[in-house]
Protein backbone atom coordinates (compact mmCIF):
# COMPACT_ATOMS: atom_id res chain seq x y z
CA UNK A 1 0.00 0.00 0.00
CA UNK A 2 1.16 3.52 -0.75
CA UNK A 3 2.22 5.67 2.15
CA UNK A 4 3.44 2.75 4.25
CA UNK A 5 7.15 2.63 5.20
CA UNK A 6 9.20 -0.17 3.64
CA UNK A 7 9.37 -3.32 5.74
CA UNK A 8 12.56 -3.63 7.75
CA UNK A 9 13.87 -7.17 7.72
CA UNK A 10 15.00 -8.41 11.13
CA UNK A 11 18.69 -9.11 11.61
CA UNK A 12 19.74 -12.72 12.10
CA UNK A 13 21.86 -12.78 15.26
CA UNK A 14 23.74 -15.81 16.59
CA UNK A 15 24.35 -15.47 20.33
CA UNK A 16 26.81 -17.57 22.30
CA UNK A 17 25.86 -16.52 25.82
CA UNK A 18 23.66 -17.44 28.78
CA UNK A 19 20.03 -18.10 27.91
CA UNK A 20 18.95 -15.38 30.34
CA UNK A 21 20.71 -12.79 28.19
CA UNK A 22 19.08 -14.13 25.04
CA UNK A 23 15.67 -14.08 26.70
CA UNK A 24 16.08 -10.50 27.93
CA UNK A 25 17.13 -9.40 24.44
CA UNK A 26 14.14 -11.18 22.90
CA UNK A 27 11.84 -9.38 25.34
CA UNK A 28 13.48 -6.05 24.52
CA UNK A 29 13.02 -6.06 20.76
CA UNK A 30 11.60 -7.89 17.77
CA UNK A 31 14.26 -6.45 15.44
CA UNK A 32 16.32 -9.64 15.62
CA UNK A 33 15.94 -13.31 14.84
CA UNK A 34 17.98 -14.79 17.68
CA UNK A 35 19.79 -18.13 17.45
CA UNK A 36 21.29 -19.21 20.80
CA UNK A 37 24.33 -21.50 20.51
CA UNK A 38 26.49 -23.24 23.09
CA UNK A 39 29.22 -24.65 20.83
CA UNK A 40 30.21 -25.02 17.17
CA UNK A 41 29.94 -21.28 16.62
CA UNK A 42 31.10 -21.46 13.00
CA UNK A 43 28.49 -24.06 12.02
CA UNK A 44 25.69 -22.28 13.89
CA UNK A 45 26.52 -18.96 12.22
CA UNK A 46 26.49 -20.54 8.78
CA UNK A 47 23.25 -22.44 9.33
CA UNK A 48 21.51 -19.34 10.68
CA UNK A 49 23.00 -17.18 7.90
CA UNK A 50 23.99 -14.77 10.65
CA UNK A 51 24.15 -11.03 10.04
CA UNK A 52 25.85 -10.48 13.42
CA UNK A 53 27.60 -12.81 15.86
CA UNK A 54 27.58 -12.12 19.62
CA UNK A 55 29.98 -13.97 21.93
CA UNK A 56 30.16 -13.81 25.73
CA UNK A 57 33.92 -13.95 26.29
CA UNK A 58 33.63 -14.04 30.08
CA UNK A 59 32.25 -17.58 30.32
CA UNK A 60 35.46 -19.22 29.06
CA UNK A 61 37.86 -16.57 27.71
CA UNK A 62 40.50 -18.84 26.09
CA UNK A 63 37.89 -20.97 24.32
CA UNK A 64 35.71 -18.03 23.26
CA UNK A 65 38.64 -16.01 21.94
CA UNK A 66 39.96 -19.02 20.02
CA UNK A 67 36.55 -19.61 18.40
CA UNK A 68 36.30 -15.95 17.45
CA UNK A 69 39.78 -15.90 15.95
CA UNK A 70 39.17 -19.08 13.95
CA UNK A 71 35.86 -17.99 12.44
CA UNK A 72 35.97 -18.37 8.67
CA UNK A 73 32.55 -16.77 8.19
CA UNK A 74 33.31 -13.06 8.20
CA UNK A 75 30.43 -11.32 9.93
CA UNK A 76 30.27 -8.34 12.33
CA UNK A 77 31.37 -9.72 15.69
CA UNK A 78 30.32 -8.30 19.06
CA UNK A 79 32.10 -9.48 22.20
CA UNK A 80 30.63 -9.27 25.69
CA UNK A 81 33.60 -8.94 28.00
CA UNK A 82 35.33 -7.46 31.02
CA UNK A 83 37.79 -4.59 30.63
CA UNK A 84 40.82 -6.88 30.74
CA UNK A 85 39.51 -8.80 27.70
CA UNK A 86 39.16 -5.79 25.38
CA UNK A 87 42.53 -5.97 23.61
CA UNK A 88 42.33 -9.74 23.18
CA UNK A 89 38.76 -9.54 21.85
CA UNK A 90 39.75 -6.92 19.26
CA UNK A 91 42.76 -9.01 18.29
CA UNK A 92 40.44 -12.01 17.85
CA UNK A 93 38.34 -10.11 15.33
CA UNK A 94 35.65 -8.34 17.35
CA UNK A 95 34.41 -5.05 15.91
CA UNK A 96 32.69 -4.18 19.17
CA UNK A 97 33.33 -4.95 22.83
CA UNK A 98 30.87 -4.02 25.56
CA UNK A 99 30.42 -5.07 29.21
CA UNK A 100 28.90 -8.49 29.85
CA UNK A 101 26.36 -6.93 32.23
CA UNK A 102 25.08 -4.41 29.68
CA UNK A 103 21.32 -3.92 29.56
CA UNK A 104 19.27 -5.51 26.82
CA UNK A 105 18.60 -2.03 25.43
CA UNK A 106 22.32 -1.27 25.21
CA UNK A 107 23.00 -4.64 23.62
CA UNK A 108 20.30 -3.98 21.03
CA UNK A 109 21.92 -0.67 20.08
CA UNK A 110 25.40 -2.23 19.94
CA UNK A 111 24.23 -5.05 17.64
CA UNK A 112 22.56 -2.58 15.28
CA UNK A 113 25.66 -0.35 15.30
CA UNK A 114 28.17 -3.11 14.59
CA UNK A 115 25.97 -4.43 11.77
CA UNK A 116 26.24 -0.99 10.15
CA UNK A 117 30.03 -1.13 10.35
CA UNK A 118 30.56 0.99 13.45
CA UNK A 119 33.14 0.20 16.10
CA UNK A 120 31.75 0.16 19.64
CA UNK A 121 33.56 0.01 22.98
CA UNK A 122 32.91 1.26 26.49
CA UNK A 123 34.26 4.80 27.08
CA UNK A 124 37.70 4.63 28.65
CA UNK A 125 38.12 0.91 28.11
CA UNK A 126 40.78 1.19 25.46
CA UNK A 127 43.26 3.37 27.31
CA UNK A 128 46.94 3.57 26.55
CA UNK A 129 47.84 0.43 28.47
CA UNK A 130 45.24 -1.82 26.82
CA UNK A 131 46.01 -0.38 23.42
CA UNK A 132 49.70 -1.11 23.93
CA UNK A 133 49.01 -4.69 24.92
CA UNK A 134 47.16 -5.17 21.64
CA UNK A 135 49.90 -3.78 19.42
CA UNK A 136 50.62 -6.04 16.46
CA UNK A 137 54.15 -7.42 16.19
CA UNK A 138 56.24 -5.30 13.86
CA UNK A 139 53.69 -2.49 13.73
CA UNK A 140 55.16 0.80 12.59
CA UNK A 141 54.73 4.07 14.45
CA UNK A 142 52.35 6.73 13.23
CA UNK A 143 55.26 8.83 11.93
CA UNK A 144 56.41 5.92 9.76
CA UNK A 145 52.95 4.99 8.56
CA UNK A 146 50.13 7.54 8.57
CA UNK A 147 50.42 11.25 7.91
CA UNK A 148 48.97 13.63 10.55
CA UNK A 149 45.98 14.30 8.27
CA UNK A 150 45.41 10.59 7.75
CA UNK A 151 45.45 10.08 11.50
CA UNK A 152 42.76 12.76 11.82
CA UNK A 153 40.69 10.95 9.20
CA UNK A 154 41.28 7.61 10.96
CA UNK A 155 39.93 9.00 14.23
CA UNK A 156 36.79 10.16 12.41
CA UNK A 157 36.46 6.75 10.74
CA UNK A 158 36.41 5.23 14.23
CA UNK A 159 33.46 7.51 15.02
CA UNK A 160 31.58 6.01 12.07
CA UNK A 161 31.60 9.14 9.90
CA UNK A 162 31.04 8.93 6.14
CA UNK A 163 33.39 10.52 3.61
CA UNK A 164 31.02 13.46 3.30
CA UNK A 165 30.89 13.95 7.06
CA UNK A 166 34.69 13.68 7.33
CA UNK A 167 35.06 16.30 4.60
CA UNK A 168 32.75 18.68 6.44
CA UNK A 169 34.49 18.07 9.76
CA UNK A 170 37.96 18.78 8.36
CA UNK A 171 36.90 21.47 5.86
CA UNK A 172 38.18 19.51 2.89
CA UNK A 173 36.50 18.25 -0.26
CA UNK A 174 34.71 14.91 -0.29
CA UNK A 175 37.11 13.78 -3.01
CA UNK A 176 40.07 14.55 -0.75
CA UNK A 177 38.43 12.74 2.16
CA UNK A 178 37.93 9.67 -0.04
CA UNK A 179 41.57 9.85 -1.11
CA UNK A 180 42.72 9.86 2.53
CA UNK A 181 40.40 6.97 3.41
CA UNK A 182 41.72 4.87 0.52
CA UNK A 183 45.29 5.68 1.55
CA UNK A 184 44.55 4.56 5.12
CA UNK A 185 43.02 1.28 3.91
CA UNK A 186 46.10 0.61 1.80
CA UNK A 187 48.56 1.42 4.59
CA UNK A 188 46.62 -0.63 7.13
CA UNK A 189 46.32 -3.51 4.62
CA UNK A 190 42.55 -3.45 5.15
CA UNK A 191 39.66 -4.10 2.77
CA UNK A 192 37.03 -2.26 4.82
CA UNK A 193 36.88 0.84 6.98
CA UNK A 194 35.97 -1.13 10.10
CA UNK A 195 38.90 -3.45 9.54
CA UNK A 196 41.24 -0.45 9.32
CA UNK A 197 39.86 0.96 12.57
CA UNK A 198 40.24 -2.34 14.40
CA UNK A 199 43.81 -2.77 13.15
CA UNK A 200 44.64 0.78 14.16
CA UNK A 201 43.30 0.09 17.67
CA UNK A 202 45.38 -3.08 17.89
CA UNK A 203 48.47 -1.10 16.89
CA UNK A 204 47.74 1.52 19.52
CA UNK A 205 47.24 4.30 16.94
CA UNK A 206 43.80 5.27 18.24
CA UNK A 207 41.65 4.80 21.33
CA UNK A 208 38.08 3.66 20.71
Amino acid sequence: MRGLPPQIMPLRVVVQADHSLVESLAEQTDRFILSPVESNLEIAARVAQADVIVVDVTRDPPKALAEMKNLQLKRPLLALAEKEHVADALAAGAQAVIPRNSSAAKLEVAIAAVQKGLTVTEPGWLNASTAQSAVEPGARSIDDNLTPREHEVLVLLAEGLSNKQIAAKLSISEHTAKFHVNSILQKMDAQKRVEAVVRAARRGLINL
